[in-house]
């Protein structure tokens, strides 16, 4: 078994494992809540994609493999302008979502609110991405094309989140499933785009990750959000045609 395969296979295993006893403690103990935000346990599930990320680098790189992981998340790894690229790139993806949608631009203090949210409550960022990206990433990259990559981490991350569009009150459940996948490969172009540019940066796929889900809430509270994620799908297939996913020769 490879060990791109054995990251999959445990993320699954341990994210869906948690999340049917949670179901089942719900079914027992309603009162429980038990994959509601205030719940350890929804938060455990959410961040066994990192930490089988965490722990498999570790297995396989031991403190070496740790400490290149940790290097990873300096900002410095690469220039400010990526950071920028990033920002700017989601604020005009949010932007032309919300005009196609005919919704008014929201406040600023809209914008801060919805950030905040996201960088409090939400696990995905930074209880994904060092799995998907940290971990997963570079070894399929060892043996596929860039594009082949995103497409097959994207497709596997969708299929990762597939319980959730099953479950009452869950984000998921209110949205397309087909668009859904558009815009979690969207985010897999994006993410390995930079990692190919910027040294590896995984602090970039985590605001990447952070600035998706932040403009995803904002276009969903203002009924925007299928037009949102088929601007993000427009937007990373600009990124591929104008060749982010070739690889740098070396």
């Amino acid at each position: 078994m490879t060990r791109a395969r054995l990251f999959f296979l445990l993320a699954f295993a341990l994210t869906w494992g948690l999340g049917g006893l949670g179901l089942l403690i719900g079914a027992w103990w309603p009162d429980a809540r038990p994959l509601s935000t205030s719940s350890p346990l929804y938060y455990l599930a959410a961040y066994s994609v990192s930490l089988t990320g965490i722990a498999l680098t570790w297995r396989y790189g031991g403190r070496d493999g740790l400490r290149g992981l940790v290097g990873r998340l300096t900002p410095w790894r690469s220039s400010l302008r990526w950071y920028l690229v990033v920002i700017g790139g989601y604020a005009a993806i949010t932007a032309v979502a919300l005009l196609a949608a005919g919704t008014s631009a929201p406040s600023w203090s809209a914008v801060g609110s919805m950030l905040l949210i996201s960088l409090v409550k939400d696990p995905g960022p930074v209880g994904e991405e060092f799995g998907w990206r940290g971990f997963a990433l570079p070894q399929l990259l060892e043996r596929l094309s860039p594009a082949e990559a995103a497409l097959r981490l994207g497709l596997l991350h969708t299929a990762w989140h597939l319980p959730l569009f099953f479950i009452p009150g869950m984000p998921q459940a209110a949205l397309s499933l087909p668009l859904f996948t558009v815009g979690v490969i969207a985010l897999s172009v994006f993410t390995t785009a930079l990692y190919l540019h910027t040294g590896a940066n995984l602090l970039l796929a985590i605001l990447v990750h952070l600035l998706g889900n932040a403009g995803g809430g904002l276009a969903a509270r203002t009924g925007a959000i299928n037009v949102y994620m088929v601007a993000e799908g427009v937007a990373a297939a600009a990124v591929v045609a104008v060749g982010g996913l070739r690889r740098r020769a070396t």
